[in-house]
């Protein structure tokens, strides 16, 4: 396992619409192990790993290159900024927290906070983020010539990791990229029996607009979406509550808001993964959605699914997940894609 892609890829900054930085890691590390690649104009980069087979099924992996972040929206008189959130981020969350502002320079900011001996204790109400305040200590003259309306903002934890465990933002989904890439690297010269595809999207926190697009170029007869997924297995919530739990191996999901996965398919998998003992776990829930929802139903449609790892406090400043998951996660995926021409539905 490559700590140092891990942590390169959870620290630049790539939220939707603005994942150049992102796509520029993910062309170095793969694009010359595959046949043929693509950026298509939105920017979701979409790679033929092998040489096409004819009368072989095409099986597409995707991860998505965006995080949850935001945008500078305002610049008040006094050098304060305001910024508008994307993606799904929970106001509790972001009071008091740290920020980076990507101007013509990075600038460490903090999301201003009342003190607890001035503040009304009975105000139990969270501030939306478009209405908190963004300090950088900055004066307005000296603040515009390195900020501007339009940049991009991000939580300003850094990634740590150690043999057990990584502690980062973004692990949402940097987390399946990076399995996205580290499984190209091992296939790229083996023999395949399919048309293996892989895309790292964009804008998948705004609403899987980047994946709409995907299948109608590459026509999958099956389509993995690989996520960092939640985890919610924490003293005192109920067990039919905590969703996938760390350690248990990369989830396999059978349903979610917007998706109802391929039952044939997700049964392949499994037997793949009780063939190689590979620890795995299912979850059926009705929140959330991945870009697995689009690419099932787009172009020709496709038989999907979603791989995940299991994930603790997704889309705040400090998720965390476990390093034996990940590699878990990466040798199922594997396996998979060396068996999807023996499926049989």
């Amino acid at each position: 396992m490559s700590f140092e892609l891990i942590k390169e890829l959870c620290d630049t900054p790539g939220v939707p619409g603005v994942e150049t930085r992102i796509s520029e890691i993910v062309l170095r590390e793969i694009n010359n192990l595959c046949f043929t690649s693509y950026k298509d104009p939105m920017g979701n980069l979409i790679f033929q790993v092998n040489k096409t087979i004819d009368n072989a099924p095409t099986i597409l992996v995707d991860a998505h290159m965006d995080e949850v972040g935001f945008l500078v929206s305002h610049i008040e008189e006094n050098g304060m900024l305001r910024v508008i959130p994307l993606g799904g981020i929970d106001p509790k969350l972001f009071y008091g927290q740290r920020l980076t502002i990507w101007g013509t320079k990075s600038v460490e900011a903090t999301v201003a906070a009342i003190p607890p001996h001035i503040s009304n204790k009975n105000d139990s109400s969270s501030i939306p983020v478009e209405d908190c305040l963004i300090d950088t200590g900055l004066q307005n003259t000296k603040l515009k010539k390195i900020i501007k309306i339009g940049d991009i903002v991000t939580f300003s934890t850094k990634c740590e990791i150690n043999d057990d465990r990584i502690l980062s933002k973004a692990l949402d989904d940097r987390i399946g990229l990076y399995v996205l890439i580290e499984t190209v690297k091992k296939l790229a010269k083996s023999k395949l029996n399919c048309n293996f595809f892989v895309s790292a999207s964009v804008q998948e926190e705004m609403g899987l607009r980047g994946a709409r697009i995907i299948s109608s170029r590459v026509s999958p007869d099956f389509s993995i979406a690989l996520e960092g997924t939640v985890s919610n297995d924490l003293p005192g919530v109920a067990s039919h509550k905590r969703l996938a739990q760390l350690g248990s191996g990369p989830e396999i999901r059978i349903s979610d808001k917007y998706l109802i996965a391929d039952r044939d398919f997700n049964n392949f998998i499994q037997s793949i993964a009780s063939k190689e003992r590979i620890k795995y776990q299912l979850t059926a829930k009705n929140a959330g959605g991945t870009n697995s929802t689009a690419l099932q139903v787009t172009g020709r449609g496709s038989k999907a699914t979603v791989l995940s790892v299991p994930v603790r406090y997704l889309h705040s400043p400090s998720s965390v997940c476990l390093v034996k998951d990940v590699n878990l996660t990466i040798k199922l995926l594997i396996a998979t894609i060396l068996s999807i021409h023996k499926f049989k539905s």
